[in-house]
């Protein structure tokens, strides 16, 4: 099948995407999942974002190119730019930063400060620095699922929190509060102006620069309980103190975590195709029950395991 074919047919797919006031960004080509390994293509409002994971794809650029311009005839939307992101691990003579930065291919940049929509909510995201835009697309489907789980009297904790998204998505449907902690100050001024942009009230002491592990010590040591929790840590990370991975650390923050709430919920969510389902779950203290569990959203269209694995679990002590 022709590339254009294969990203028509993609294109075709998503269409009801488009008649979705509350979001204006998701994925109108997942890779391997369309029929081209390693070639995703994204809609962040007015622009569009080509990112590329496998080599070969480089010299495919330009037929790429005139393939999504015929097949965009399809979209409801013409793009004012398309961007292109090399995301395969950089050479010892490409550096890091270079790596990291979009490249204009057509059209105008988006403006700094670019905001789209997402479950109803305005995120700020940069499409040109850094690795991600600011937005997990694929937890579009999640959040939605969540609201019927709010209830007006939680305060939510968001571990590794990044730009806070799931903390202004609660609060905009009904929650009272939110702690945000994360190890970017980076990525909490940005928490901070996505608060701005939903109109919600930026509390510093909401917003926490730290070490996860050394702030729920600090939270038991205290005493403080919250109703709602948030834990979605990236698959590997490294401080100066101590390195956290998915498959050996797991297991061990869930306990401490369970030590911070009652009659509440913890979202928790791994993003790795080399953690099973199964494996999953059973990270969880045999007393979690399990009341809601989701993949990525349904526009990242997968032909094997799913690599997210998102649940919902009531933890009940007293």
């Amino acid at each position: 099948m022709h590339l254009e074919s294969l990203l028509a047919k993609a294109f075709e797919k998503r269409l009801n995407l488009f008649t979705n006031e509350d979001t204006n960004c998701f994925r109108l080509f997942n890779g391997e999942g369309d029929g081209i390994p390693g070639l995703t293509v994204d809609l962040y409002g007015e622009f569009i974002l080509i990112q590329y994971f496998s080599s070969y794809l480089m010299q495919e650029t330009d037929v790429i190119m005139r393939s999504l311009a015929m097949a965009m005839d399809l979209l409801p939307v013409e793009p004012r730019g398309i961007l292109l992101k090399n995301r395969m691990k950089p050479s010892k003579t490409r550096d890091m930063r270079a790596a990291r930065e979009s490249v204009l291919i057509e059209g105008t940049p988006p403006p700094i400060g670019y905001t789209v929509r997402q479950n109803g909510i305005a995120v700020g995201v940069d499409l040109v620095r850094g690795q991600g835009s600011g937005i997990f697309l694929d937890m579009r489907e999640v959040r939605d699922e969540l609201v019927r789980f709010y209830r007006h009297s939680d305060v939510m904790l968001n571990l590794f929190s990044y730009t806070a998204i799931f903390s202004v998505h609660a609060i905009r449907h009904g929650i009272a509060a939110a702690v945000n902690v994360d190890l970017s100050k980076r990525a909490l001024e940005r928490a901070k102006a996505n608060y701005r942009l939903n109109g919600l009230l930026v509390d510093e002491r909401d917003f926490l620069y730290g070490d996860v592990l050394d702030w729920i010590r600090i939270f038991r040591k205290k005493g403080k309980m919250f109703s709602f929790i948030i834990f979605d840590p990236p698959t590997f990370s490294r401080n100066r103190v101590r390195t956290f991975s998915s498959s050996k650390n797991y297991a061990d923050y869930l306990a401490l975590i369970g030590n911070l709430i009652d009659n509440g919920y913890v979202l928790t969510s791994v993003n790795s195709y080399s953690i099973s389902a199964d494996q999953y779950k059973s990270f969880h203290p045999s007393t979690w029950k399990l009341e809601l569990y989701h993949n990525e959203s349904s526009d990242f269209t997968n032909t094997g395991n799913p690599y997210l694995k998102t649940g919902l679990w009531k933890i009940k002590i007293s």
